[in-house]
């Protein structure tokens, strides 16, 4: 009996010591957003940003293409995706996109997709395309899974309207399966992101 009071003692010292070493996970980290005014914001607007256009900062420089948003399906009406895209010329293009975003209210993380079954999880996923010579991926970038400071958020949601105003912040890796190409960066720092639209039907 005295032994087994003693490895119960010994074994409860050595829990306890291994939970105190146990390394603490992080909180995500605040958002980075220096800019005080909206950009495009109208005069006496309680939005963000001018309804139809989206913004960030790619890499810390002013980023404004046409941006879109749609349904993910016509019967289905609690996700969409919004994605923008510059065309430098008719041999290359870039484009951003973030997909699977429910349309409610809240700050969603943001995933790299591990499979199929990331789709369709209301987990917001986003991507960033280079292409050149008509077809040819050059750079394509995922969500950097070291950190954790990734958020999109929905801060109006109209079901009438079909329109949606958000923020966003994605820092994303170049897959290293990739053709090489000049000046294409390894990694993308979408930042200050926002965008007022309204969602289509496909």
């Amino acid at each position: 009996m005295r032994n087994i009071c003693l490895f119960a003692t010994i074994y409860l010292l050595a829990f306890s010591n291994c939970k105190k070493n146990q390394i603490s996970i992080p909180e995500p980290e605040a958002p980075i957003d220096t800019t005080s005014t909206p950009v495009d914001t109208p005069p006496g607007s309680n939005h963000i940003i001018e309804l139809g256009k989206g913004f960030a900062y790619n890499n810390g420089t002013a980023w404004s293409p046409p941006f879109e948003a749609s349904y993910h399906s016509k019967k289905n009406k609690a996700r969409f995706r919004f994605s923008a895209q510059v065309v430098h010329s008719y041999l290359s293009n870039e484009s951003f996109q973030i997909s699977d975003i429910p349309c409610i209210t809240g700050i969603y993380p943001v995933e790299r997709p591990s499979g199929s079954e990331s789709y369709g999880n209301f987990i917001p996923q986003a991507s960033f395309v280079y292409i050149r010579d008509y077809d040819t991926p050059v750079g394509d970038f995922l969500a950097d899974t070291t950190r954790t400071d990734h958020f999109i958020e929905i801060i109006r949601y109209d079901s009438v309207e079909k329109t949606v105003e958000g923020r966003f912040q994605v820092f994303l890796k170049k897959v290293p399966t990739n053709t090489w190409w000049p000046n294409i960066p390894d990694s993308i720092a979408m930042t200050e992101g926002r965008f007022y639209l309204r969602i289509k039907t496909p």
